[in-house]
């Protein structure tokens, strides 16, 4: 990995202890602009390339925002943390390809900033869940960020609020070595074997993931599993149950504080950046048609379809965790439970409610 940063951070001692920890990568100072033309004008592929630089950088905007969500669909109604912008991995569907303008990772300093944000939020806006997996993974530039250590000790204390680390990772090395109360939620994105292997390319199997899942349920810390994007294809249901099944022979299904589903969905330039990088791959060759959010999307009646399935196969372990369908209609949820949050703030009132729930009786 090649590492950059701003040159105003020498001006910082925060700064200086930044620059300092990556010191075994020999960081260079170099303007953020310069940085992202050299990589657009030299690399065949910026966003492969930008995958093994990181720049570091003084941030000015606020670290702590509401998820976008999509208007007329239901959002958990979580909040994001955006300490890293970018990813090591390189997963063909992901939507970071076509959001994020800058081809290399980006780490957003001082992170005590975040940690105020987080605090004033939780007092006037009533935030509970909260996490890091929105435009980065949460575990995969650990231990060299240092930033999940320094987080498990904040909400370790913190009454007001949860913490979601959000990976495809394994690296949990980090948080086996926390020796103090265990607040924060570690979650996994899971997708059948073909999927991590041909989809989902630099991240860990997925049965490192179980082992990663079950070894921080024995240290103590609440799990959970996101189930998005389910991806279609000849076979999907054998693979999907089976990995449910795998799953929960590894794992209690009763530390699972809360499970999401949800469907295969792309914004409208991502199919071409798709097609580009990765020309022989098969995602796109699914019936996938314009919804009302701009997104391609499954046809409902199979979305339907692929939720009760997947609600059957959980439903045969005992989950005292919440199951949700992530941006869905209310029709949808109607149809797959018989019954609907009706909007974003009644699923994270329900949420919020049960994720109290279960954490004062872990």
């Amino acid at each position: 990995m090649e590492v950059f940063y701003e040159p105003t951070l020498e001006s910082f001692p925060w700064g200086k202890e930044a620059i300092e920890r990556f010191s075994a990568f020999n960081p260079l100072p170099k303007e953020k602009e310069e940085l992202e033309r050299k990589i657009f004008l030299q690399a065949d592929d910026p966003i492969k390339r930008g995958k093994e630089v990181l720049y570091l950088r003084f941030y000015k905007g606020e670290f702590f925002k509401r998820c976008p969500g999509t208007k007329g669909y239901i959002c958990c109604g979580y909040w994001v943390g955006n300490i890293v912008e970018g990813c090591p991995f390189d997963c063909t569907y992901c939507v970071l390809q076509a959001y994020l303008n800058t081809p290399f990772m980006v780490l957003n300093l001082p992170w005590s900033k975040f940690f105020e944000e987080v605090t004033e939020k939780t007092d006037t806006q009533g935030v509970l869940r909260l996490g890091t997996g929105e435009l980065s993974d949460s575990l995969a530039l650990e231990p060299f960020l240092g930033f999940v250590e320094e987080a498990l000790y904040f909400f370790e204390g913190f009454e007001k609020g949860v913490l979601e680390l959000k990976t495809k990772s394994s690296n949990v090395d980090v948080l086996l070595r926390f020796t103090g109360k265990k607040k924060s939620v570690i979650a996994w994105s899971l997708a059948p074997r073909i999927i991590q292997k041909e989809q989902e390319l630099r991240t860990s199997p997925i049965e490192e993931r179980i082992r990663a899942a079950r070894l921080c349920q024995e240290a103590g810390y609440p799990v959970a599993f996101h189930f998005d994007p389910i991806i279609l294809y000849p076979g999907w249901e054998e693979d999907y149950q089976k990995l449910i099944g795998e799953l929960f022979q590894t794992v209690d299904p009763k530390g699972v504080i809360w499970i999401s589903l949800g469907t295969f969905r792309l914004p409208r330039p991502l199919p071409g950046i798709i097609r580009k990088r990765f020309p022989q791959n098969w995602i796109l060759t699914g019936e996938l048609l314009p919804a009302e959010d701009g997104k391609l999307r499954y046809l409902k009646p199979l979305r339907v379809k692929v939720y009760k399935t997947m609600l059957s196969w959980l439903k045969e372990y005992p989950i005292r965790g919440f199951i949700y369908l992530c941006m869905e209609r209310e029709d949808v949820w109607r149809a797959v439970f018989g019954m609907s949050p009706k909007s974003t703030q009644g699923l994270r009132e329900l949420l919020e409610t049960h994720t109290k729930e279960f954490l004062r009786k872990w």
